[in-house]
């Protein structure tokens, strides 16, 4: 193989180029390219990729590269001839022409009906992994970005509970969209994939791999505590000891998380069997009242105001009623706090969110957005004010149990309009109305709070 003169081979690429709407030639010109750059160091007898049955000229990633630099502003203004051209890739059977057919089909519009048809068919006929990685995330480029919402639907046919054998193009093609996704959609990424972990075939144990090390890359916090939830409640042993297995390969500070549920678990001895003649006392009489099950105070969080922090008054007569409980503190605008909030909540279920005044609002806004993380929602003169922060309060009516506390004599949040809104957004609503002011001073010592947080909604 010659050295790549950069120089040399753009020209190589432009003339190439030029052959475009004229596949014939494209094609003879191709090999030619191809020919040239032919690496005869690493060419086997067969000429046949590993791991693969295609043959390859074993060319550069640089020559292929360059080449798709040339054809993409072609590619993308004539999707009808780059349609035909990557069939024509297609056909030729090469490592290389797969590799361009795949980019080729990346240039494509999503709307193009004949696209996904291709990128299903290719993907069944082609064992190249290479091959197959560049179709489920190049070929799938311009959809992932230009209509996530379609993008899903594909990937949630793949991941569908009865398709297994589509698992692994579901899983391919959804990690280049986890390195590209904002915090805001990683929630649905995350709920999608939760059931595949959890099933954790041995033969995915490749794509399990690559995607929990994407999700971790994404979001530590909200992947080990996936994975630890996944770990604990797993019925199919299957799961821990595949996860086991690829752990060895997911980052230090990932295997150091979860290293103590990893760990085998001692075989428990059978228990030997009684006596035929050995007679059990009789079992002692249910009682007919059932003991409460204590409150999780580490599933309570205490949301401040505006001006305040954790360290006032009300933060610290929580924290004393209720030992464990969460009074963190924020700072910065809303969106700032909501960053803050979020990777303390993560993905646990039931919190309990208690929210004075904008931590009332930061509490309604995460409620609304993450119901199913919410048990209860208990809002203290909550700042739900269309005026002031009416951007955020675009939000979806829920059946959360939800309790407002609001006094008549709040001269900084308003009792009647707020409750106009509420009473639209929160469908299992109790409004205690009582004789205070925005800081509810005389209210907070006269509440029963234990009686307050425990009551069903």
């Amino acid at each position: 193989m010659p050295a790549i003169d950069l120089a040399r081979l753009r020209k190589q690429a432009t003339r190439l180029a030029d052959f475009f709407f004229l596949p014939n030639e494209f094609m003879k010109h191709l090999r030619e390219v191809l020919d040239f750059y032919v690496n005869y160091t690493l060419r086997t007898k067969e000429n046949i990729s590993p791991g693969s049955n295609l043959k390859t000229y074993r060319t550069p990633p640089a020559v292929l590269t360059q080449i798709q630099n040339e054809l993409r502003p072609t590619a993308e203004a004539q999707p009808h001839f780059a349609l035909e051209l990557a069939d024509i890739l297609w056909d030729e059977g090469a490592l290389e022409t797969h590799l361009l057919a795949a980019f080729l089909l990346g240039c494509i519009p999503p709307q193009e009906e004949r696209l996904l048809p291709r990128i299903t068919a290719w993907t069944q006929q082609v064992r190249d992994p290479d091959v197959r990685v560049a179709l489920l995330s190049t070929s799938l480029m311009r959809m992932r970005r230009e209509t996530p919402e379609q993008f899903l639907v594909l990937v949630r046919e793949y991941l569908h509970p009865e398709r297994a054998r589509t698992w692994s193009n579901g899983i391919q093609a959804l990690i280049p969209m986890i390195a590209e996704t904002s915090d805001n959609n990683l929630p649905a990424i995350f709920d999608l994939v939760e059931p595949i972990i959890e099933e954790a075939p041995v033969t995915l144990q490749g794509d399990l791999t690559d995607l929990i090390v994407a999700l971790y890359r994404a979001s530590p916090n909200e992947t080990i505590f996936l994975l630890k939830q996944i770990l604990v409640r797993a019925e199919n042993p299957l799961t821990a000891i595949t996860l086991r297995r690829i752990s060895q390969n997911f980052p230090r500070p990932l295997q150091n998380e979860l290293r103590e549920l990893l760990r085998p678990q001692p075989l428990i001895p059978p228990k030997p069997e009684e006596p035929a003649d050995f007679v059990k006392d009789p079992p002692a009489p249910a009682s007919k009242k059932k003991a409460k099950k204590p409150m999780d105070n580490s599933k309570i969080i205490y949301l401040h105001g505006l001006e305040s922090t954790s360290q006032s008054g009300k933060a610290r007569q929580f924290a004393e009623l209720f030992p464990g409980m969460i009074t963190p503190d924020f700072t910065g605008s809303f969106e700032e706090r909501m960053k803050q909030l979020k990777p303390i909540l993560g993905r646990k279920k039931n919190w309990i969110i208690i929210g004075s005044s904008f931590g009332g609002l930061m509490g309604t806004v995460f409620a609304c957005k993450h119901p199913s993380q919410v048990q209860k929602l208990i809002l203290l003169a909550p700042a739900l004010l269309s005026k002031q922060f009416g951007a955020y309060l675009d939000l979806e009516p829920v059946s959360i149990p939800t309790i407002i506390i609001h006094g008549t004599e709040d001269d900084v949040v308003p009792l009647q309009p707020v409750r106009q809104f509420a009473e639209k957004i929160f469908t299992n609503l109790e409004y205690i109305v009582v004789k205070d002011g925005h800081r509810l001073h005389k209210a907070f010592e006269e509440i029963d709070w234990q009686e307050i947080l425990e009551a069903n909604g």
